[in-house]
């Protein structure tokens, strides 16, 4: 893509979606502020960039690269999650510092309140989103139009079999395929803009030669754009190295996250899949997380325990998860808190929360941050 063009899908971005472009703005600013937090080692946040709501673990698909799959947290029930009040105290509570609020899981729209709550957010006036693996939007599509988020990411790894077989679904393409169609068509006839619609492809060992065909498929669904993702891996010897250091406090269980040492990629051959999307004509931005150098990408997959660009780890001072049981996240093996008894607004920077920036701003990253998504956020 052009910079000619790559302004133009700015601009129109900025016209039919200012909320997000004002967000984009927000994040930036907050940022600038965070490395001087971090550096007074008191532990203090002023306030989250966002928020990362997991309402379930249920999900309808069986992804190859997925913990929560190959540990069987996928087979929740939705309706053992938190209540609708809950979440609904928790945006009221954050209102005024306007955080955004993206979900995730599992699959969000399996969620039973999922409409209702995205109303209530929108009602809040804050900027929310939602990752999901499309299959049930044909379902849901009049519903999200109605209670629209702001953007939607849609999870897409491949033409036809391709992306099925890394979903472990044989007709997971068609119905995230007809559900983003059906999105989009009841944008349509609502006349509404909402929600801007992102094709999310990952880079995994079934997909990674064919993914230049994912622009041409972004583009037929109307997406605003294409996120290439570079898989998030945390490796065995990752783990044990963080746990030998700070296992005492923040035990991370290798049974439940250890992934393959590089997921059985040739890194060079990822570095001539990247640069075939990067060749490919495009109307709409393509964006890669993480954005690297051919160099970099080799690193990334043949020493996945080898920090790429390093930086300091601020996503304890712009983020956290909320998982399922109401408890707040903000890493693997921290709880510094559950919403179901506590306000988020005392947990953000209560003792558990402090003692962990604080370990951060002292010890520096952890070992297991090298190839984790939060570490790369503000890329």
């Amino acid at each position: 893509m052009s910079k000619v063009a790559l302004v133009g899908a700015a601009l129109r971005m900025a016209y039919q979606h200012p909320k997000l472009i004002q967000s984009f703005l927000q994040g930036r600013f907050r940022m600038a502020g965070v490395r001087r937090e971090q550096l007074t080692g008191n532990g203090y946040s002023a306030k989250p960039l966002g928020i990362t709501l997991k309402p379930t673990l249920s999900c309808n698909l069986r992804c190859i690269m997925c913990s929560y799959a190959a540990s069987g947290a996928v087979r929740a029930n939705p309706r053992d999650s938190l209540p609708l009040e809950t979440y609904k105290r928790l945006v009221d509570d954050v209102a005024d510092w306007k955080p955004y609020i993206w979900f995730t899981g599992g699959e969000p729209t399996l969620y039973p309140d999922i409409l209702p709550l995205l109303s209530y957010i929108r009602e809040r006036g804050l900027v929310c989103g939602m990752t999901s693996n499309g299959t049930t939007l044909t379902k849901v599509a009049d519903g999200i139009v109605a209670n629209p988020m702001d953007l939607l990411v849609v999870s897409l790894d491949g033409r036809g079999e391709v992306h099925d077989k890394v979903r472990g679904n044989p007709r997971a393409f068609q119905r995230a395929y007809a559900g983003v169609e059906a999105l989009q068509a009841a944008k349509k006839a609502a006349k509404a803009p909402h929600p801007a619609v992102v094709i999310s492809t990952a880079l995994t060992p079934e997909s990674f030669r064919q993914a230049h065909e994912m622009v041409d498929v972004a583009q037929e669904l109307g997406a605003v754009a294409l996120n290439v993702q570079h898989l998030w891996m945390m490796t065995a010897s990752m783990i044990a190295d963080h746990n030998a250091r700070w296992g005492d406090e923040q035990y991370v269980d290798p049974e439940e996250w250890a992934s393959d040492e590089n997921h059985g990629m040739d890194p060079r051959e990822v570095v001539e899949a990247v640069e075939a999307i990067r060749r490919k004509p495009s109307r709409i931005p393509i964006i890669f997380q993480p954005d690297m150098r051919p160099e970099e990408i080799v690193t990334y997959y043949q020493s996945p325990a080898t920090f790429v660009r390093r930086r300091p780890a601020v996503c304890a001072w712009v983020n956290t998860d909320i998982l399922p049981t109401g408890d707040v996240s903000p890493c693997f093996g921290v709880v510094c808190g559950n919403i179901s008894t506590e306000r988020f607004t005392d947990i953000w920077n209560g003792e558990e929360f402090k003692r962990h920036r604080q370990r951060l701003s002292v010890e520096g990253d952890l070992p297991i941050c090298a190839r984790c998504c939060a570490y790369w956020r503000r890329d």
